[in-house]
């Protein structure tokens, strides 16, 4: 009951929200487009997750939640969608399922794809820790699960929407669906909870604090996951003459917690066995000023893009390769900044590996952690 409490508020700040944005929340009947975020879903067995149906005007760039006045079905069973746009399913074996839903809007029709996999929740966490924050202000912040898959390897969903909040001073400070808010000078800590795992922060509250402020934590990167060879397989596999575009159809999207896979069989994680291309995106934080070193090591093609996204690749090595590391030239960053990144990476066929690791000030070689790594 608590998690349906919290859904239902969540659509009632999402309203609030649109109704701030793109000059208003229009009526529906006057939304010309209709979309479907994201359009192919990563998740786990026997959880809910949050999709968003949004109606827009492409004249006035007016949007809204129109979950409530679309009707949407699925093609398996397992698989069920409800009028908040909560995807859920009854899945309990072992073996990755497929489904399509399909949503219609005001004539519009939209279908996006539902990968379902054997994973577990291991952990919650908070993308803000220790908030710094003056009487009577507020700050956003995001949940995300850790989920362990059947080969092992962590990727994270925001739960943002179930978790339920607790405060040990709430005098001080509370939360409600993904933001703090602050009361009197004080201190007090903030307990986010899904079943029996949970995440807290400490929050302090102080006159003297003008701009909230709090250390951030990632969930991880966008890893965007594509089928190639669909329109012609007779195409693949590729020569060091016939490379074409990997990313020819979207297979599904999830935040990978590190750039760390090694598919020894060539069937990565999501069950796309030996052609496909993976698309990584999102910001990097950078802990301390000074000089740092990228490295990838894939099997086969790489390209990454640092900070300036439209900028040369720093590291670009697209040819069909066996386990191969490669090295940026030296970049300097400075400590408390996000930079944008973007990886790219394909697998033609056979065994396929792609790792993404950093050295930097009182930075050893290493993998970068998840901590650095955000979605946005």
């Amino acid at each position: 009951m608590k998690i349906l409490n919290a859904v239902n508020m969540m659509v009632f700040f999402f309203f609030l929200a649109c109704a701030k944005q793109g000059g208003g929340l229009a009526p529906s009947s006057d939304y010309d487009t209709f979309a479907i975020s994201p359009e192919a879903i990563i998740v786990p067995k026997s959880q809910s997750f949050k999709i968003k149906l949004i109606g827009s005007n492409s004249s006035t760039g007016a949007s809204g939640d129109v979950a409530s006045k679309t009707t949407c079905t699925s093609n398996n069973p397992i698989a069920t969608i409800d009028k908040f746009g909560n995807l859920g399913n009854n899945y309990t074996g072992t073996a990755i399922q497929k489904a399509q839903i399909t949503c219609v809007f005001n004539g519009f029709t939209k279908k996006a794809d539902v990968t379902i996999v054997p994973a577990t929740l291991t952990s919650l966490i908070l993308t803000k820790l220790n908030l710094k924050m003056g009487p009577g202000q507020s700050q956003a912040i995001q949940v995300y699960g850790n989920f362990t898959d059947i080969n092992n390897y962590v990727f994270a969903l925001e739960m943002t929407d179930y978790v339920t909040w607790s405060t040990d001073n709430a005098g001080v400070s509370q939360a409600l669906v993904g933001t703090v808010s602050s009361g009197t000078n004080g201190t007090a800590q903030l307990t986010a909870t899904f079943g029996v795992r949970s995440a807290a922060t400490s929050v302090t509250v102080s006159s003297a604090t003008a701009i909230p402020a709090a250390d951030p934590k990632g969930p991880g990167l966008l890893g965007s996951y594509y089928d190639f060879g669909v329109a012609n397989p007779s195409s693949v596999p590729w020569n060091t003459s016939t490379i074409g575009d990997p990313f020819e159809r979207l297979f599904g999207q999830r935040i990978d917690s590190q750039v760390y896979f090694d598919w020894s069989t060539g069937t990565n994680n999501l069950g796309q066995p030996l052609y496909f291309g993976i698309r990584w995106t999102g910001r990097i934080y950078i802990p301390t000023t000074g000089s740092y070193t990228f490295y990838t090591r894939t099997d086969d093609g790489v390209r990454m893009w640092f900070d300036d996204l439209s900028a040369p690749a720093i590291i670009d090595n697209w040819t069909l390769h066996a386990a191969t590391e490669d090295a940026s030239a030296p970049v300097f960053l400075t400590g408390g900044q996000f930079y944008n990144v973007k990886i790219e990476y394909f697998e033609n066929a056979g065994y396929s590996v792609a790792e993404l690791r950093w050295q930097g000030p009182s930075i050893v070689k290493q993998l970068i952690p998840q901590v650095n790594l955000f979605p946005q």
